[in-house]
């Protein structure tokens, strides 16, 4: 038969360590039947780990309750605690009878636990202070970390841009910009350009933008210069400088459709990139164009910009033929028909015009 060793419901199965009052309630059992202990003439109760064996208690067989429900109470007192830590630990019950040593479990063996009490490590105490005292060195640390307190070794403290959000470095009316630059030390700054500055890689428009300097030559000038900015009429800016400075420009680009007058039908696309349109496309006048007179094909729009000058370029038509397309400040566009003999003459509603022309704007 399997001998079985088990808690009743009630039991505890963890005892602290410096607790002599806790106890144990164990049954022992047959096939998981009630082991009657009533000719028991000793019971040993003995605990071990993974180590092995480590000490035993005895329980007095006159002392069981009701030995017929095999159960057996272990007290774990100041004798049987002495020694032992914390940690996992296996509980056997040894009983004696007539009949010879009756050991439970028979199979492995039932596990109980030991823990730590609050005094088992050293805590550290809590230090309470004052709310004032709390703000001032609240304060006291948060002004280590401002500008203009006394620097610490490696400690770099300089502002992005002002108190007013404006950048750090300005470079106004007249200022020469390489100059500024290079008068700088290492770090990361940021920086507004007017459009009347000199010696700028930029086109005259207000920019600004970031500085990224990490290397001075031996008299303290920078010789690793990087520059990233925008001006506003969206130009991108890539600037480079090491021992000569090298320039990458990124103009802005727009597109779409232009709005032909009623003396024409058909398509008219453009592009702006940066103050240079240049518009394609097919049209055909809606009556017959009279010889040598320059009829509007279309008016720029002030939302995309203003022409800048007045210019005249020949273009050609459906069969070979070739006709002007005539521009000027005031913003119209405008189609004069001539032959290849140079003969003004006219243009018809079955002629396709073929458009395609760069425009300089202001």
């Amino acid at each position: 038969m399997a001998k079985t060793l088990s808690f009743t419901d009630t039991s505890a199965q963890t005892v602290k360590i410096g607790d002599t009052t806790t106890s144990f309630t164990l049954i022992c059992g047959d096939d998981n039947g009630a082991t009657d202990l009533t000719n028991a003439t000793s019971i040993t109760v003995k605990l071990g780990n993974d180590s092995g064996y480590l000490k035993s208690a005895t329980v007095d067989p006159a002392s069981l309750t009701d030995p017929t429900t095999g159960q057996v109470t272990v007290t774990f007192n100041a004798d049987l605690m002495t020694s032992l830590t914390a940690g996992s630990y296996a509980i056997e019950v040894w009983v004696v009878d007539s009949t010879g040593t009756s050991i439970y479990p028979s199979d492995g063996s039932t596990g109980f636990t030991i823990t730590n009490n609050i005094q088992s490590a050293n805590g550290a105490t809590i230090t309470t202070i004052t709310f004032d005292d709390f703000v001032n060195k609240f304060n006291s640390l948060t002004a280590n970390v401002m500008s203009k307190t006394i620097d610490t070794t490696n400690f770099q403290k300089r502002k992005i841009t002002g108190d007013d959000g404006h950048a750090i470095l300005q470079v106004n009316f007249g200022d020469d910009f390489y100059k500024k630059v290079l008068s700088l030390g290492l770090g990361f700054y940021t920086f507004e350009c007017t459009d009347s500055a000199m010696n700028k890689p930029f086109d005259s428009a207000w920019t600004r933008g970031l500085i990224f300097i990490d290397s001075l030559d031996s008299n303290n000038v920078p010789n690793a210069v990087m520059i990233h900015a925008t001006d506003t009429n969206g130009t991108f800016y890539s600037c480079d400088y090491h021992n000569g400075w090298t320039i990458n420009k990124q103009i802005k680009s727009t597109s779409g459709t232009l709005n032909l007058t009623s003396a024409f039908s058909g398509t008219l696309n453009y592009v702006l990139t940066g103050n240079l349109l240049h518009v394609s496309g097919y049209v055909s006048p809606s009556a017959n164009l009279a010889a040598g007179t320059a009829t509007v094909l279309f008016n720029l729009p002030s939302s995309i910009g203003t022409i800048a000058e007045s210019v005249a370029v020949v273009q050609q038509s459906s069969g070979w033929n070739l006709y002007c397309l005539a521009w000027s400040p005031n913003g119209a566009v405008s189609v004069l028909k001539h032959n290849t003999a140079g003969t003004a003459t006219a243009i018809t509603t079955s002629t396709q015009l073929q458009v395609c022309a760069d425009i300089l704007l202001k």
